[in-house]
């Protein structure tokens, strides 16, 4: 995996809706930087520490009134460690998430919602993780399993020192050691790594909009091993990873407010007519395309890699 990559696809997601929640992520470490997007965390606004801070090094919380909308998690090509908090419970749960072909939504927070919760989060950039845990990441599509039963060894010490943790800053700290120290595991031969990073950047060059059999003909393979190699590699096929990009692509000029209509959209993006742009649309986003442009009048929050949030690390 090359680190270039990442240059040419950022995905957007869609957090901060809710005025009591937070949103933040940073960079990983150089040595990292070609297998992991980003560390992230989300929870209640209770669990951060001294929010001027926050602000200070430029992350700003919503003061607007509660969202009416969901806070959704868009399918974007990349897997997910997660480490959740149950402040309630006061216990921890580790997972690892695949590839999520469909989108989905969570349910907005009660009115009193529970102090202290908290999500932190890996995010692997696509085709990043197997170079870690070692595994074909097809094997996760569509799947939350528990961490212990896919991840390398040493489980125990992470657990232990992650649940020492008390903020973000320490979190990614920790996080950023444990994965620094794992020796790459990925079996593939090197002849395939190299398709991989061929593939990738003529999806993310031509934004989701070359077909599968140039992408083949360029890289003197047959459709067929294509979608077996990325698939393997990735978690889901080329097409569908090429509808991915094209999707965040129209999700980054409504984010930017670039378009009010759908026509535009779908001529901006070449999609076929207004028609074709919505039946996919929905197949990622969960709803119309005017649906997400009312509620990035609320909040979009791009992926990684943001002025903004680059600097949120700080000093303990």
């Amino acid at each position: 995996m090359h680190v270039r990559l990442h240059s040419l696809y950022r995905p957007v997601q869609i957090n901060g809706l809710d005025p009591r929640t937070y949103y933040i992520e940073h960079a990983p470490s150089p040595s990292l930087a070609a297998y992991v997007a980003c560390y992230w965390e989300s929870g209640t606004r209770d669990a951060v520490e001294n929010d001027q801070r926050f602000e200070e090094a430029g992350i700003s919380f919503a003061h607007h009134p509660k969202s009416t909308a969901s806070a959704r998690v868009l399918p974007d090509g990349c897997t997910d460690m997660l480490v959740h908090y149950d402040a309630e419970q006061a216990c921890f749960s580790y997972s690892y998430c695949g590839n999520y072909t469909q989108p989905f939504a969570f349910p907005l927070l009660p009115v009193s919602p529970p102090a202290g919760v908290y999500t932190f989060g890996v995010r692997f950039f696509p085709g990043g993780a197997p170079f870690l845990h070692g595994q074909p990441l097809d094997l996760f599509t569509d799947r939350r399993i528990p961490l212990e039963d896919c991840w390398p060894l040493k489980w125990d010490e992470l657990q232990m020192k992650m649940e020492e943790t008390m903020n973000f800053a320490a979190r990614v700290k920790v996080m950023d050691q444990y994965l620094s120290q794992i020796t790459l595991r990925y079996s593939c031969t090197q002849a395939d790594q190299d398709l991989l990073q061929n593939v990738l950047y003529r999806i993310f060059k031509n934004k989701g909009r070359t077909s599968v059999q140039d992408i083949a003909t360029g890289e003197v393979i047959s459709e067929r091993q294509l979608h077996r190699k990325v698939t393997e590699q990735v978690g889901i096929s080329p097409k569908r990873l090429s509808e991915i990009v094209r999707f965040h692509e129209v999700m980054h000029g409504i984010r930017e407010s670039r378009f009010t209509d759908g026509v535009t959209i779908a001529q901006q993006y070449g999609f076929y007519d207004q028609a074709h742009l919505i039946r996919q649309f929905r197949k990622f986003y969960g709803d119309t395309p005017l649906t997400a442009i009312r509620e990035q009048q609320q909040m979009l929050s791009e992926k990684y890699n943001l002025s903004s949030v680059s600097s949120v690390i700080l000093e303990v």
